[in-house]
């Protein structure tokens, strides 16, 4: 079976690769598309470079904050569980990491350690 760390940094690699870095990836090259549809016109049409690198910050501030809240869900509830399995053998993410739901934000975290867009993000 993998060190408490492997998996930690399979589950993390896992989740901002498919998640972060995807929703990122969407506004960072969709803004000029969605400028050319009706519902977003008068929101995009006239976006300079300087807001749309604001609009950028901002979205990863906001899927940083989603992740630390969803992971802290699991910390503070103990009903609901985050098992990494392998062979029949279980264990709990919150209880291998010393604080799973800062896992993605710290510095040399997550985002830091797998997202593509890492030299971007500020702890």
């Amino acid at each position: 079976m993998k060190n408490n760390q492997e998996i930690l940094d399979e589950f993390g690699e896992m989740i901002i690769r498919e998640s972060y870095d995807y929703q990122l990836n969407f506004i960072k090259n969709k803004i000029e598309d969605l400028r050319l549809t009706e519902s977003y016109t008068s929101l995009f049409d006239n976006m300079t470079s300087i807001q749309k690198k604001e609009l950028e910050k901002y979205t990863q501030e906001i899927l940083s904050g989603f992740l630390f809240d969803i992971l802290r869900i699991f910390e503070e509830n103990e009903q609901f569980k985050l098992i990494y399995e392998e062979n029949g053998k279980q264990v709990d993410l919150v209880k291998i990491s010393e604080m799973l739901k800062a896992e993605p934000i710290i510095e040399n975290g997550w985002i830091k350690r797998f997202s593509k867009y890492a030299d971007e993000y500020e702890v």
